[in-house]
Protein backbone atom coordinates (compact mmCIF):
# COMPACT_ATOMS: atom_id res chain seq x y z
CA UNK A 1 0.00 0.00 0.00
CA UNK A 2 0.99 3.29 -1.28
CA UNK A 3 1.97 6.03 1.29
CA UNK A 4 -2.18 7.75 0.50
CA UNK A 5 -0.40 11.61 1.81
CA UNK A 6 2.09 11.11 -1.01
CA UNK A 7 1.93 12.73 -4.66
CA UNK A 8 -1.22 14.14 -3.96
CA UNK A 9 -2.27 17.56 -5.48
CA UNK A 10 -2.17 20.62 -3.19
CA UNK A 11 -6.05 21.05 -2.37
CA UNK A 12 -5.83 17.80 -1.00
CA UNK A 13 -2.76 18.56 1.54
CA UNK A 14 -4.24 21.98 2.10
CA UNK A 15 -7.37 20.54 3.52
CA UNK A 16 -5.22 17.28 5.65
CA UNK A 17 -3.79 20.71 7.17
CA UNK A 18 -7.18 22.07 7.81
CA UNK A 19 -8.36 19.62 9.50
CA UNK A 20 -5.62 18.86 11.91
CA UNK A 21 -4.50 22.42 12.39
CA UNK A 22 -6.76 21.89 15.76
CA UNK A 23 -5.08 19.09 16.92
CA UNK A 24 -1.12 21.02 16.59
CA UNK A 25 -3.14 23.85 18.43
CA UNK A 26 -4.24 21.33 21.09
CA UNK A 27 -0.98 19.48 21.68
CA UNK A 28 1.30 23.10 21.39
CA UNK A 29 -1.34 24.62 24.24
CA UNK A 30 -0.46 21.56 26.69
CA UNK A 31 3.19 22.17 25.96
CA UNK A 32 3.08 26.08 26.27
CA UNK A 33 1.20 25.19 29.98
CA UNK A 34 4.88 23.90 31.27
CA UNK A 35 6.68 26.48 29.63
CA UNK A 36 7.83 29.79 31.18
CA UNK A 37 5.51 32.67 29.85
CA UNK A 38 7.74 34.32 28.17
CA UNK A 39 8.23 31.56 24.97
CA UNK A 40 6.24 32.28 22.49
CA UNK A 41 2.88 29.78 21.97
CA UNK A 42 2.98 30.93 17.70
CA UNK A 43 6.69 29.02 18.01
CA UNK A 44 5.25 25.85 19.05
CA UNK A 45 2.65 25.52 16.45
CA UNK A 46 4.78 26.66 13.78
CA UNK A 47 7.33 24.10 14.65
CA UNK A 48 4.50 21.40 14.76
CA UNK A 49 2.61 22.75 11.13
CA UNK A 50 6.15 21.71 10.24
CA UNK A 51 5.69 18.12 12.34
CA UNK A 52 2.67 17.64 10.15
CA UNK A 53 3.73 18.40 6.91
CA UNK A 54 6.65 15.61 7.60
CA UNK A 55 3.95 13.29 8.89
CA UNK A 56 2.07 13.35 5.70
CA UNK A 57 5.27 13.15 3.53
CA UNK A 58 6.54 9.81 5.94
CA UNK A 59 3.35 8.04 6.99
CA UNK A 60 3.48 4.45 5.73
CA UNK A 61 -0.38 2.51 6.67
CA UNK A 62 1.68 -0.64 6.58
CA UNK A 63 3.35 0.34 9.83
CA UNK A 64 -0.20 -0.39 11.60
CA UNK A 65 -0.63 3.06 12.53
CA UNK A 66 -3.56 5.00 11.92
CA UNK A 67 -2.73 8.15 10.22
CA UNK A 68 -4.06 10.25 13.65
CA UNK A 69 -1.81 8.56 15.54
CA UNK A 70 1.36 8.42 13.49
CA UNK A 71 0.75 12.61 12.93
CA UNK A 72 0.31 13.12 16.63
CA UNK A 73 3.99 11.40 17.34
CA UNK A 74 5.25 13.69 14.42
CA UNK A 75 3.80 17.03 15.61
CA UNK A 76 4.78 16.73 19.41
CA UNK A 77 8.17 15.53 17.92
CA UNK A 78 9.38 18.80 16.20
CA UNK A 79 7.71 20.93 19.02
CA UNK A 80 10.12 19.03 21.18
CA UNK A 81 12.99 19.12 19.00
CA UNK A 82 12.22 23.20 19.00
CA UNK A 83 12.64 23.21 22.23
CA UNK A 84 16.31 21.51 22.16
CA UNK A 85 17.58 23.58 19.87
CA UNK A 86 16.61 26.95 21.90
CA UNK A 87 17.90 25.32 25.00
CA UNK A 88 15.50 27.09 27.17
CA UNK A 89 16.17 25.38 30.06
CA UNK A 90 18.45 26.82 32.88
CA UNK A 91 21.94 24.90 34.06
CA UNK A 92 20.50 24.86 37.69
CA UNK A 93 17.42 22.35 36.44
CA UNK A 94 19.44 20.16 34.74
CA UNK A 95 21.63 20.06 37.41
CA UNK A 96 18.49 19.04 40.24
CA UNK A 97 17.25 16.66 37.42
CA UNK A 98 20.38 15.23 37.39
CA UNK A 99 21.05 14.88 41.10
CA UNK A 100 17.44 13.34 41.35
CA UNK A 101 18.04 11.08 38.88
CA UNK A 102 21.15 9.67 40.51
CA UNK A 103 19.65 9.98 43.95
CA UNK A 104 17.25 7.22 42.72
CA UNK A 105 19.59 4.86 41.17
CA UNK A 106 21.84 5.25 44.14
CA UNK A 107 19.34 4.31 46.50
CA UNK A 108 18.40 1.39 44.10
CA UNK A 109 21.74 -0.07 44.44
CA UNK A 110 20.64 -0.04 48.25
CA UNK A 111 17.62 -2.48 47.75
CA UNK A 112 15.80 0.78 48.16
CA UNK A 113 13.08 0.64 45.12
CA UNK A 114 10.44 3.14 46.47
CA UNK A 115 12.17 6.09 48.97
CA UNK A 116 10.49 8.04 50.98
CA UNK A 117 10.62 11.81 51.17
CA UNK A 118 12.67 11.11 54.09
CA UNK A 119 15.71 9.00 52.63
CA UNK A 120 15.30 10.41 48.99
CA UNK A 121 16.28 14.05 51.26
CA UNK A 122 18.85 12.10 52.51
CA UNK A 123 20.06 10.85 49.77
CA UNK A 124 20.21 14.44 48.41
CA UNK A 125 21.61 15.90 51.24
CA UNK A 126 19.14 17.63 52.07
CA UNK A 127 16.28 18.31 55.15
CA UNK A 128 13.10 16.52 54.66
CA UNK A 129 11.46 20.21 54.46
CA UNK A 130 13.81 21.12 52.08
CA UNK A 131 12.53 18.63 49.68
CA UNK A 132 9.62 20.48 48.16
CA UNK A 133 11.82 23.56 47.05
CA UNK A 134 14.11 21.19 45.59
CA UNK A 135 11.79 19.34 43.35
CA UNK A 136 9.78 22.51 42.20
CA UNK A 137 12.45 23.67 41.23
CA UNK A 138 13.59 20.77 38.92
CA UNK A 139 9.80 20.83 37.83
CA UNK A 140 10.64 22.08 34.04
CA UNK A 141 12.29 18.79 33.33
CA UNK A 142 8.94 16.31 32.78
CA UNK A 143 8.60 18.24 29.64
CA UNK A 144 11.27 16.58 28.04
CA UNK A 145 12.79 14.13 29.94
CA UNK A 146 10.89 10.78 28.93
CA UNK A 147 11.58 12.15 25.28
CA UNK A 148 15.13 12.32 25.82
CA UNK A 149 15.44 9.00 27.28
CA UNK A 150 15.56 7.48 23.84
CA UNK A 151 13.44 4.83 22.54
CA UNK A 152 13.42 4.51 18.31
CA UNK A 153 11.01 3.55 15.74
CA UNK A 154 13.65 3.21 13.11
CA UNK A 155 17.44 3.23 12.57
CA UNK A 156 17.00 7.44 12.60
CA UNK A 157 13.58 7.45 14.07
CA UNK A 158 13.26 8.93 17.55
CA UNK A 159 9.80 8.54 19.27
CA UNK A 160 8.61 9.95 22.04
CA UNK A 161 8.10 7.24 24.74
CA UNK A 162 5.34 9.64 26.32
CA UNK A 163 3.44 8.19 23.37
CA UNK A 164 3.68 4.65 25.19
CA UNK A 165 1.36 6.11 28.10
CA UNK A 166 -1.06 6.30 24.99
CA UNK A 167 -4.32 4.35 24.95
CA UNK A 168 -4.16 0.81 25.79
CA UNK A 169 -6.18 -0.18 23.63
CA UNK A 170 -3.89 0.32 20.74
CA UNK A 171 -1.08 -1.60 21.90
CA UNK A 172 -0.59 -2.67 18.07
CA UNK A 173 0.44 1.16 17.59
CA UNK A 174 2.94 1.05 20.42
CA UNK A 175 4.41 -2.40 19.68
CA UNK A 176 4.77 -1.13 15.71
CA UNK A 177 6.42 2.13 16.65
CA UNK A 178 9.00 1.44 19.60
CA UNK A 179 9.72 -2.18 18.58
CA UNK A 180 9.13 -5.02 21.27
CA UNK A 181 12.84 -4.90 23.05
CA UNK A 182 12.39 -1.05 23.97
CA UNK A 183 8.17 -1.11 24.66
CA UNK A 184 9.03 -4.19 27.49
CA UNK A 185 11.88 -1.53 28.97
CA UNK A 186 9.59 1.88 28.92
CA UNK A 187 6.15 -1.00 30.23
CA UNK A 188 8.73 -2.37 32.95
CA UNK A 189 10.42 0.81 34.18
CA UNK A 190 6.31 2.58 34.82
CA UNK A 191 5.05 -0.74 36.33
CA UNK A 192 8.07 -0.36 38.68
CA UNK A 193 6.46 2.96 39.88
CA UNK A 194 4.63 3.51 43.31
CA UNK A 195 0.88 3.14 42.45
CA UNK A 196 0.04 7.02 42.82
CA UNK A 197 3.01 8.30 41.37
CA UNK A 198 1.82 6.04 38.14
CA UNK A 199 -1.55 7.29 38.98
CA UNK A 200 -0.11 11.09 38.42
CA UNK A 201 1.12 10.16 35.18
CA UNK A 202 -1.77 8.61 33.80
CA UNK A 203 -4.43 11.21 34.55
CA UNK A 204 -1.79 13.81 33.15
CA UNK A 205 -0.87 12.05 29.99
CA UNK A 206 -3.31 9.77 29.21
CA UNK A 207 -6.77 11.81 30.46
CA UNK A 208 -5.12 15.21 29.78
CA UNK A 209 -5.91 16.49 33.65
CA UNK A 210 -4.50 19.60 34.70
CA UNK A 211 -2.56 19.97 38.19
CA UNK A 212 -5.41 21.34 39.28
CA UNK A 213 -8.10 18.73 38.36
CA UNK A 214 -5.69 15.65 39.55
CA UNK A 215 -5.14 17.02 43.09
CA UNK A 216 -8.90 17.05 43.64
CA UNK A 217 -9.05 13.52 42.57
CA UNK A 218 -6.03 12.52 44.64
CA UNK A 219 -7.30 15.13 47.73
CA UNK A 220 -3.98 17.19 47.50
CA UNK A 221 -2.86 19.98 46.71
CA UNK A 222 -1.49 21.26 43.08
CA UNK A 223 1.72 21.76 44.14
CA UNK A 224 2.32 17.79 45.70
CA UNK A 225 0.48 16.26 42.42
CA UNK A 226 4.03 18.66 40.39
CA UNK A 227 6.54 17.01 42.69
CA UNK A 228 4.91 13.44 42.72
CA UNK A 229 5.58 13.73 38.73
CA UNK A 230 8.23 15.25 38.72
CA UNK A 231 9.39 12.41 41.12
CA UNK A 232 7.79 9.61 39.23
CA UNK A 233 9.53 10.88 35.36
CA UNK A 234 13.24 11.64 37.75
CA UNK A 235 12.75 7.43 38.61
CA UNK A 236 11.91 6.54 35.23
CA UNK A 237 14.84 8.03 33.45
CA UNK A 238 16.68 6.55 36.35
CA UNK A 239 15.44 2.86 36.03
CA UNK A 240 15.16 3.48 31.72
CA UNK A 241 19.18 4.17 32.27
CA UNK A 242 19.64 1.37 33.96
CA UNK A 243 18.11 -1.11 31.95
CA UNK A 244 20.24 0.47 29.20
CA UNK A 245 23.03 0.32 30.35
CA UNK A 246 22.61 -3.39 32.05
Amino acid sequence: MQNPYLNQKPVDREAVVLEYAPMVKHIANRLAARLPTSFQLDDLIQAGMMGLLEAMEKYDAQRGAKFKTYAEIRVRGAMLDDLRAKDWIPRSVRDNSTKLENAYSDLRSESIDHPTDKQLAKQLGLKPRELPDFLDKAKPIPLLSLDSMGAFAGSDEKLDILETLADPNEDDVVETLLGLEAQEMVIEAINALPEKEKLVLSLYYNEELNLKEIGAILDVTESRVSQMRTKAIAMLRSLMKSYMES
